[in-house]
């Protein structure tokens, strides 16, 4: 057994193959571990069937189980970095809209400064409205490309477990149908 296969000393790996330091592994390295047991697993013969060590399999599937809580902290931290930036942006529309206050009632002294001030914090309201509608905008496409790519890794990762799960069962129950005989 490598030590990559053993959940307590999980490293996550990257394309160049080298281990971050935050103890987690990455899911899609996992479903590629996966390929390349049953890639390395010897066919049975007249099927479409593959033999994997079980160990192996078994190891990483408790990997998968450790990953998948991961992913979703790191889509845990997109919402709260979105929650921060819809926070900022509200802060500042609540600074932009109290100078503004401010600068109107002082220029209220003539009907006509009245008036360019009203239209001058409108301005500035609208302004400073759109900046937040286009910071919540970027927030929320980041963060739904990041729930898309975790739960695309999440199917993927499912479809692969089930998968082998469903064809070592099957070849258990042949090997033991082939031992009663």
């Amino acid at each position: 057994m490598t030590p990559d296969a053993v959940p307590g000393a999980a490293r996550r790996m990257h394309e160049d193959d080298e281990p971050t330091d935050d103890g987690t592994v990455d899911i899609l390295y996992l479903i590629d571990k996966l390929e390349m047991l049953v890639g390395e697993g010897k066919r049975v013969p007249f099927s479409g069937r593959v033999m994997v060590e079980e160990g192996e399999f078994l190891d990483l599937v408790e990997q998968l189980r450790f990953a998948v809580p991961n992913e979703i902290k790191q889509a845990q931290r997109v919402i709260r970095e979105r929650e921060r930036i819809i926070a900022e942006a509200q802060e500042d529309a609540a600074k932009i809209i109290e100078t503004a206050r401010k600068r109107a009632e002082y220029m209220v002294s003539e009907q006509g400064i009245l008036n360019e001030a009203r239209q001058k914090s409108e301005e500035i309201l609208r302004m400073a409205d759109e900046k937040r509608k286009r910071a919540l905008g970027e927030v929320d496409v980041y963060a739904m490309q990041q729930f898309n790519h975790v739960e695309e890794a999440l199917r993927e990762g499912l479809e692969i477990i089930d998968n082998a799960v469903r064809e070592t069962v099957e070849l258990l129950n042949r090997a033991k149908n082939a031992i009663g005989q």
